[in-house]
């Protein structure tokens, strides 16, 4: 049985031998090494060694957070392109996309993540909603980073991701920021940590000086191993986009060629 998040390039599409019904409380279940590995280096210690007993515990919580969650059917919605109604909501109320993939072959997504900082939508949909939201966008990862590796015939078992932080001055000023962070801090809490070592750069850019104790805030809660990935600019950093991505995959309003469709966050 082949595990829903293997990247190896002989894959001509996903195989799904499990499902969420057939797993017993555990989640147990066949992983392949690309994963194995992701867990082991989420836990490595400060002189290179694994901390196996902490990423066996780790794998273990997310085997059964994978269970309780049915991110196996997750996986087969994206496969048929099938969404639900309330994930589709939080999409426009969060706008993420996918705009191509780096010089490594990782998929890149671009995020306007001060207009959601700004917009206020954190409230209004339930907190299950958000999670079940999150896990479609990160199961679109794997989904995406097998694509890559089927096209390159290169192993990829990372993405790269950066967040326009425009909008998140009037965040601060009306405070809706502070609503946004309990969420995230759940997200990172209930979801994040169980994807571990997805990421491989993040780049968070238009940040104003004003931003940086918001982002004291939310750098305190998340991965240390994550956290050390992160490059902000107060700008567009058009010149370091282009050392990891081309232009075709740089959306046009940020410099780039890439007319992909990248809507504003809706407010309603």
């Amino acid at each position: 049985e082949i595990s829903t998040h293997s990247c190896a390039p002989i894959l001509t599409q996903p195989a799904y031998e499990i499902s969420s019904d057939e797993l017993d409380e555990s989640g147990l279940r066949p992983l392949d090494d690309v994963s194995l590995y992701r867990y082991l280096t989420a836990d490595r210690l400060i002189d290179g060694s694994f901390d196996v007993e902490a990423s066996y515990k780790r794998l273990l919580d997310a085997l059964r957070f994978r269970k309780q969650h049915r991110c196996d059917n997750i996986v087969k919605n994206i496969a048929t392109d099938t969404t639900p109604p309330t994930t589709t909501k939080c999409q426009r109320l969060r706008v993420g996309i996918w705009t191509g993939v780096d010089y490594h072959h990782r998929p890149v997504v671009f995020e306007r993540l001060g207009e959601f900082f700004s917009s206020g939508n954190a409230t209004k949909v339930s907190e299950e909603d958000w999670i079940e939201s999150y896990l479609y966008f990160l199961e679109h990862h794997f989904r995406k980073m097998r694509e890559s590796a089927m096209t390159s015939n290169q192993p990829v078992d990372r993405i790269v991701y950066y967040a326009d932080f425009q909008g998140v001055v009037s965040s601060i000023m009306n405070r809706k920021i502070w609503k946004v962070i309990p969420l995230l801090k759940s997200l990172v809490k209930t979801v994040e940590c169980h994807y571990p070592e997805i990421v491989s750069h993040i780049t968070l850019f238009n940040v104003p000086r004003i931003a940086s104790a918001a982002y004291k805030v939310v750098r305190a809660f998340l991965d240390p191993v994550t956290a050390e990935k992160i490059e902000l600019y107060p700008g567009v950093p058009l010149e370091r986009f282009r050392e990891l991505i081309g232009d075709d995959v740089i959306p046009v309003e940020y410099g780039g060629r890439n007319e992909v469709d990248y809507p504003h966050t809706a407010t309603d």
